[in-house]
């Protein structure tokens, strides 16, 4: 599975400060476990995939990465995992394509489509595990807003912020991150552009990204 646009902003964008037990939901390849492990001296995180070839790829990043001994990848249906833990920083690149034209390739369906792993069995499993003063981070597709924070209030989770993914500043929103927590207040609303008109990316996504790339993207994208 490859590494996409999607997971390293959000992976960039998470805040972890003083959080201390983490939960990656859908973990891939482990690269959103690995940001955000790079950027808290302290936090521990369990990441969950289905996928068994994924599962392995992502044990052999945390193995190789400097910090192993914080990182546990486990093979599970996030539907049917429970834990006795209460992890108060939990995020997930989730399944979010519609339910038709499924794929043939089943590792394919499972972490693109969102039957897979519907929402509001996200919203309620994050519910069941969340600790009372911790955070939940998701990527989703900008028209699916509404419904997230619509099934969020359902299970107690109130949106604090939200950041609108823009491709080019000409482009409309098409992902948006957002952020829930047991506290209902005003929601901190941002806007996040990807790339300038000439396809180059833009300065905000290199200055965000910049810790997580073995090269400067500003002269990767002048040629150099």
């Amino acid at each position: 599975m490859k590494v996409g646009t999607d997971a390293m902003i959000l992976g960039a964008f998470i805040h972890s400060q003083g959080r201390k037990l983490g939960l990656d939901i859908g973990a891939g390849t482990g690269v959103i476990s690995l940001m955000v492990v790079q950027g808290n001296d302290t936090i521990e995180i369990d990441a969950i995939e289905i996928d068994s070839l994924s599962v392995e790829e992502c044990e052999t990043n945390f193995k190789d990465s400097p910090w192993s001994s914080r990182l546990n990848v486990l093979l599970r249906d996030f539907k049917l995992f429970y834990s006795e833990k209460e992890y108060d920083l939990i995020f997930s690149n989730p399944p979010y394509y519609a339910t038709t034209n499924l794929s043939l390739d089943r590792r394919v369906s499972l972490t693109k489509h969102e039957e897979s792993l519907p929402s509001e069995i996200i919203l309620q499993k994050v519910s069941d595990l969340l600790s009372n003063s911790g955070d939940f981070w998701v990527i989703a597709p900008f028209s699916e807003k509404n419904k997230w924070v619509t099934n969020a209030k359902i299970h107690g989770l109130y949106l604090r912020k939200s950041i609108s993914i823009q491709g080019k500043s000409s482009k409309d929103p098409n992902r948006v991150i957002l952020t829930f927590n047991r506290v209902s207040a005003q929601v901190d609303n941002q806007k996040f552009i990807v790339r300038k008109e000439n396809g180059w990316y833009s300065d905000e996504y290199i200055e965000l990204t910049k810790d997580f790339h073995s090269l400067d993207l500003s002269l990767k994208e002048q040629g150099y």
